[in-house]
């Protein structure tokens, strides 16, 4: 096939392509190719090339289709260049959503474009210790009724930290392997050293509650999500089970990544969002703002020129009221804190109609939050008097989720923030602790927001680039890393 960069393919024409195939090969050849394709782009690297013509997000693309619409009694094997030829043909499918004007806004095409790829490439330690320091580090005042580290166990199918080991032991076991998993292989007496730190049953409990399923369960999950969240003209942005569950089980038992990138992160906060909502209801997404809450402040606390106050209960008329979650003060700067843990749905990842309802929502209410704090402080509130008002103040809202260009085209719908506001997810506040344990996070802090710098537009993770050092540390994230019994093996 003669690749054009201006041929442009239907999804039923990109779905045939790849139902042609046999599923298990197709599987294999999938995995075998994900091998080859760095963890995240990088024009440097030699991989670039390989990255560029099977991106991750089409490796996975190509996968769900295969399930979805393919069948086991095909007999033709792909070769690497039909895998090459299924991701061009995704790469350029038809985009239906710009002959629709609720669709074909300039921040809905940069939205769904970033929600697609971005994930597939972030990867590394924080990923990994996050999940340790998220729920089993929790030292916050509100006492947890139905995810305490006990039912996060039973969620996970093990222990939290023990959880951690096995994802980096399936994540080693797919580089090695060729994408495969096989349960069988605990019964080899090289695995009988492995068994007395990872425990079988902690293995397989794991691997059954959040990261493997049957191509059946596969198909079904798609099915539960599509009657959910239906994306007319967006079916390139829909959801995709492997982020879900990155495993898929073959008729031999044996399990595979078809697609590597989703593993580390599997068990994130992020990740969890859905499977808590699964089990606990609303209930989960409370207390699941609570951690999320008390995290941000343990990072925040571990910065060196900085002292942390938590949230202030005032009076407003005959009513009490909270103030933003955390009061970060500098030197040179207060820096007003709002979290929120609420994760971006579906339907605003896709940038459908209802995105900047979304955004307003959550990110609005947020932006309205910090205003009114800092009326109560420049007000000269007595509840607020620890907070110093002869320095700068800047506003950050911490979300769980990442919400792509809130700092940029976002802006246009949303309200106006009473102070410089930028909005940074969880790992970038992360980098920013980790360069702010040997330069001034508040310094860098100004220097980003300042009036006029193109910077205040981006992600907070993209301007914080030009501030990182090799020797950069994040304290809570090494030490929870380091309580990883086979940390040795597998430190990035």
């Amino acid at each position: 096939m003669t690749q054009s960069p201006v041929l442009e393919f239907s999804y039923q024409q990109f779905s045939s392509f790849v139902r042609r195939f046999n599923q298990e090969a197709l599987l294999q050849a999938l995995a075998r190719r994900s091998l080859r394709v760095p963890l995240r782009l990088s024009p440097e690297e030699p991989g670039a090339r390989i990255f560029m013509e099977t991106p991750p997000w089409a490796l996975a693309a190509v996968a769900k289709a295969s399930i979805l619409h393919g069948n086991s009694h095909r007999r033709s094997v792909p070769q690497e260049r039909d895998i090459v030829t299924a991701c061009w043909m995704h790469e350029n499918l038809v985009p239906e959503e710009l002959c629709h004007s609720h669709l074909n806004s300039a921040f809905a095409i940069m939205a769904r474009t970033l929600y697609e790829q971005f994930p597939y490439q972030e990867h590394g330690l924080a990923e990994l210790a996050r999940p340790v320091v998220f729920f089993d580090d929790y030292a916050g005042s509100r006492r947890l009724k139905v995810i305490p580290p006990e039912a996060i166990a039973q969620l996970l199918g093990a222990p939290t930290v023990t959880a951690t080991e096995i994802v980096v032991m399936l994540a080693t076991s797919a580089e090695r392997n060729s994408g495969f998993f096989d349960p069988a292989w605990l019964d080899q007496p090289q695995f009988t050293e492995l068994l007395a730190v990872l425990p079988r049953d902690e293995i397989l409990g794991v691997i059954r509650s959040v990261f493997g399923q049957t191509m059946e369960e596969f198909r079904q999950e798609n099915t539960s999500a599509e009657q959910r969240t239906p994306l007319p003209h967006l079916d390139r942005y829909a959801f995709n089970p492997l982020t879900s569950r990155p495993f898929v089980r073959l008729s031999d038992g044996r399990l595979i990544a078809p697609v590597r990138h989703p593993i580390p992160r599997r068990l994130t906060p992020l990740e969890l969002y859905y499977v808590g909502i699964a089990r606990w209801g609303t209930a989960f997404t409370r207390e699941l703002g609570y951690l999320h809450e008390d995290y941000v402040g343990r990072q925040f606390a571990t910065l060196p020129d900085a002292r942390v106050y938590p949230e202030i209960m005032y009076r407003e008329r005959r009513q009490q009221a909270a103030s933003t979650d955390w009061f970060v003060v500098f030197n040179d700067l207060v820096l007003l804190v709002e979290t929120k843990a609420t994760r971006s749905p579906l339907a605003a990842r896709a940038a459908d109609a209802t995105v900047q309802e979304a955004y307003v929502t959550t990110l609005g209410e947020a932006f309205d939050q910090l205003g009114r704090t800092l009326d109560k402080i420049q007000a000269g509130a007595p509840e607020f008097a620890e907070i110093p008002t002869d320095r700068p103040f800047i506003g950050m809202v911490a979300t769980l989720d990442p919400w792509y260009v809130a700092n940029s085209l976002g802006r246009t719908f949303l309200p106006t923030p009473a102070l410089p506001t930028v909005v940074a997810p969880l790992r970038d506040i992360e980098q920013l602790i980790s360069i702010g344990q040997h330069q001034s996070a508040s310094s860098i802090l100004q220097e980003i927001v300042r009036a006029g710098d193109e910077r205040q537009t981006w992600e907070l993770g993209t301007a914080l680039q030009q501030f990182r050092g090799a020797t950069d540390r994040n304290p809570l994230l090494h030490a929870a890393f380091d309580r990883l019994p086979i940390r040795r093996e597998t430190r990035p």
